[in-house]
């Protein structure tokens, strides 16, 4: 058969397709057709193949797809576009999108003991308008969402996950971290919270004496990147990072001790980051000692930097594992970057990490950061509201994948 020399033919393709936002089996589905996927041209037509053998449907005038999905797994759908140009001739665009059909599961609840002194919420939500508070382009916007996970459900735990984020509006540094408390510790619930909260408000209070130091070493470095200064930067994140990090591991103890408990009870990671923007760029400080991940994402440069996170199950350790508190161990887990400006600096506990990107060289991928960014944007518009995005983040960790179904927390810097 012949090629029509009338229509010109264009697929979009890459190493990945696009995605739909996730559907579950047997529950009502409903979603918008991406802005960036519609054609300028109102008399375009367009249409799907494959898509009504899951359930769904896709309605042009509302530039919605809604329904309700039949079976669950991965399907690959076709979105088509015809159009012509002022020759008459036609032109058909085709972009697959990938949708995942999750399955419709019974959870079965356990009871929680709402009187026990370490309960928390099972949803959490906070949301620091810097940038929209103050109107100075050098800011930035924060949020954070942590959502107890089917698995501690079903068992009737309270959410192990923690976080804590603060902006100083006086030396204007930032500080945030999140943290998954170890399941196998009983308290470790508690233990997460210490650390998130304990490492980041000690650490703002230190950076008001190490601010000014750490400025002129960053400068120099960004001037000329030497070995020598790239120490003495590393050294002055010590005396702030690492130090107040050892005072979230005392804390721990103190309650431990409290309570008549062992610090090991507690034990949990701890991902954590300081920022600010100088004139020559944002310096980006981090600790991690755990699995999640830490990374500065730009997507205009195709840029990514894991700056901690990652560890293996086999290499995982916590806060109260030997070791990790001695000087030496807190050094050797510090790194720093400076970057002119960046989409998103994005902490997260292994409840998303896991899911969404799988093992270590998957965090060092920039197209699955790039698809991951997608995702959350599918659902969350950073532009709107501020209250908006913290409850579209919270939805939006809702997503489904079989036997991944821990706590899930993230939080970022947009």
């Amino acid at each position: 058969m012949k090629e029509d020399k009338n229509i010109e033919r264009k697929i979009f393709s890459g190493s990945k397709p696009d995605t739909l936002p996730n559907a579950r089996a047997g529950h009502p589905y409903k979603t918008m057709i991406r802005e960036d996927f519609l054609p300028s041209n109102p008399l375009a037509v367009c249409w799907f193949d494959g898509l009504e053998k899951t359930g769904l449907h896709y309605f042009p005038d509302k530039k919605q797809i809604t329904g309700i999905p039949r079976n669950s797994g991965s399907f690959d759908v076709q979105f088509n576009i015809r159009e012509y140009n002022e020759s008459g001739l036609e032109k058909l665009s085709t972009r697959t999108l990938w949708l995942v059909v999750e399955d419709d599961i019974d959870i079965s609840i356990g009871e929680v003991d709402e009187s026990d002194p370490y309960w928390k919420q099972d949803d959490e939500v906070y949301t620091i308008p810097v940038n929209r508070d103050s109107k100075n382009r050098l800011t930035k916007d924060m949020v954070a969402a942590s959502k107890r996970g089917y698995k501690q459900i079903r068992k009737g735990k309270i959410r192990e996950d923690g976080f804590y984020m603060r902006y100083d509006f006086d030396t204007r540094w930032y500080a945030l971290a999140v943290a998954d408390g170890s399941g196998k510790s009983e308290y470790s619930c508690k233990g997460s919270e210490i650390a998130c909260n304990s490492a980041v408000e000690s650490c703002l209070e230190r950076l008001t004496a190490q601010s000014e130091k750490l400025k002129r070493l960053t400068v120099k470095y960004s001037w000329r990147k030497s070995s020598y200064i790239r120490s003495e930067i590393i050294k002055k994140l010590h005396d702030t990072i690492a130090e107040s990090v050892s005072d979230a591991y005392k804390d721990i103890r103190t309650e431990a001790a409290r309570c008549n408990h062992h610090p090991e009870d507690y034990a949990t990671t701890l991902l954590m980051c300081i920022c600010k923007k100088f004139e020559f760029g944002w310096l980006i400080g981090a600790f991690g000692v755990g699995d999640g991940a830490v990374c500065v994402y730009q997507k205009e440069n195709w840029y990514t930097n894991l700056l901690a996170g990652g560890e293996s199950l086999s290499e995982k350790c916590f806060l109260t594992t030997q070791g990790v508190v001695q000087p030496a161990g807190l050094e050797q887990r510090i790194r720093f970057t400076i970057i002119d400006d960046f989409t998103a600096l994005l902490l997260m506990t292994n409840g998303v990490s896991d899911p969404k990107f799988g093992d270590e060289d998957d965090l060092l991928c920039f197209e699955l950061w790039n698809r991951f960014w997608d995702d959350i944007c599918s659902q969350v518009n950073f532009s709107g509201k501020i209250k908006d995005i913290g409850e579209k983040l919270i939805k939006w960790l809702d997503f489904w994948v079989p036997g991944k179904s821990d706590d899930r927390t993230i939080a970022m810097l947009f």
